[in-house]
């Protein structure tokens, strides 16, 4: 999510430029239709994170190569695919690590582009996803069949990630639904993973004060959900990052990981985080990590 703040620069920067793009198979899924990308090319990978085979790894390396670019950016630290495409390569400096707790990812990336004369101004950044209208009818169907309201206000609820430690208690974020809707008429949408429907039955009781979409629609249908809401509310996890792509109000609820670094880019301001120094925070990364053993409670 946060790297695709570079689109928009670059094609400023290079409006004749083809700009093509290495991602997952799920950052294909978010990058389809990007009126700035030429090409969006899948790093197949395996469950454990690496590519299936060398000679895959091989092929893939030569059929990029044929495609004689002109320049490579290396956005993901610890990455070599940049390094043998037989291009100049802009890579992010290494002196960034001593102080990643403290910059956004997302200045990050653009002080790269600032480094090499592409000056651009947050104002200027385009990170949307591009639903179809085929997508925004289907996620309107969804809605429907779920009472969704039209004529109310909405407020996003992604209270889930891939690191429990990140995550709010959703009893919490339950009676904010019932706060939202008895005393400012808002309605809220739960939104998650397939993995996160079990976790739902926990609220069970609350369910008349929220809809529930948890597992029900895909991370293109929640980017048109998100043109529908008002409001966005999360912790440190893609679906929540999701909102800043596109362009929503978000407040950001942050535990071990450092809100400087994740937190919602536009709205930095509406971020709730423990000011306390317990020793140990931001845990990720910090000077003790998961020193208390939270990782596997």
């Amino acid at each position: 999510f946060h790297n695709m703040a570079v689109l928009k620069p670059l094609h400023l920067a290079f409006p004749n430029a083809k700009i093509s793009w290495l991602t997952s198979e799920t950052g294909k899924t978010l990058l389809e239709h990007n009126s700035y990308l030429s090409e969006i090319f899948i790093l197949f990978k395996k469950r454990n994170g690496k590519m299936k085979t060398m000679k895959e790894r091989l092929k893939l390396i030569y059929s990029l190569r044929q495609k004689k670019f002109d320049l490579t950016i290396n956005l993901k630290k610890g990455s070599y695919w940049a390094y043998f495409l037989g291009a100049p390569v802009w890579s992010i400096p290494s002196y960034y690590k001593s102080v990643k707790r403290n910059v956004h990812v997302i200045d990050i990336y653009l002080n790269l582009m600032r480094q090499h004369g592409i000056f651009v101004s947050s104002k200027d950044l385009d990170m949307r996803i591009m639903p179809t209208l085929s997508e925004k009818r289907h996620l309107d169907e969804i809605l429907a069949q779920n009472n969704h309201a039209s004529f109310k206000k909405t407020a996003i609820i992604a209270p889930f990630s891939n690191w429990h430690a990140k995550e709010w208690n959703l009893k919490n974020f339950a009676r904010l639904s019932q706060t939202l809707a008895e005393r400012h008429s808002i309605q809220t949408v739960f939104v998650g993973g397939e993995n996160d429907c079990e976790k739902m039955r926990k609220i069970s009781e609350y369910k008349n004060y929220f809809i529930d979409l948890v597992g029900k629609i895909s991370l293109r249908q929640l980017a048109a959900l998100y043109e529908k809401a008002a409001l966005a509310i999360g912790g440190d996890s893609g679906p929540f990052h999701l909102a800043t792509n596109m362009g929503v109000p978000a407040i950001g609820i942050f535990a071990p990981t450092p809100h400087e670094r994740y937190g919602p880019y536009f709205s930095r301001e509406l971020t709730v985080s423990c000011e306390e120094d317990l020793g140990c925070n931001p845990c990720f990364s910090g000077k003790n990590l998961m020193a208390c053993g939270v990782y596997n409670r």
